[in-house]
């Protein structure tokens, strides 16, 4: 699979990115964050939860599989100026589409007339750090995210240019 596109979650995506979500929370988040607080989100409900309740407001970028049907490898989801979600399959990470998702919520809050965008990253997901970094975020500052239990980066970017657009 080389090839994706993004489009706007369906109900019927709900299955496939509760899929990719668990396959992805063990490998990204499994080195920093405690067992005990990943548990649910691996065995219990919590994934579905929040994807039954927050589908409608996420992308997805869909790819296809060899045997050429569609398959779910990144979500993400902003709420107001607020990136509340960017997931993106291991399997898929280097294709540009975590890029691509995030591109396009800071279109959408652009859009709705935010003109700076925020976030939190685990402070350990190194790899998303510099991501995040690597496409004009910056650190304002710091906490512990009280769900896992870990240090947690707050981060902001400019999404209006100076000519106010």
């Amino acid at each position: 699979m080389s090839d994706f596109s993004l489009r706007k979650a369906t109900k019927e995506d709900v299955s496939s990115i509760v899929s990719l979500c668990r396959e992805t929370i063990m490998e990204v988040y499994g080195p920093f964050i405690p067992q005990e607080a990943l548990r649910p989100w691996m065995e219990g409900d919590a994934v579905l939860a929040l994807v039954s309740e927050q589908w409608p407001r996420m992308t997805v970028a869909v790819g296809e599989t060899e045997a050429g049907e569609d398959e779910v490898v990144g979500v993400a989801a902003a709420s107001e100026d607020a990136v509340d979600l960017l997931w993106v399959h291991p399997s898929s990470f280097g294709r540009g589409i975590g890029t691509a998702l995030l591109g396009r919520l800071e279109e959408e809050m652009r859009a709705e007339g935010h003109r700076t965008g925020r976030l939190c990253c685990f402070s350990d997901n190194l790899r998303a750090m510099r991501f995040y970094q690597a496409r004009g975020w910056t650190m304002t500052g710091d906490g512990i995210n009280e769900e896992a239990g870990v240090p947690e980066t707050r981060m902001v970017k400019t999404l209006a240019d100076e000519g106010g657009g």
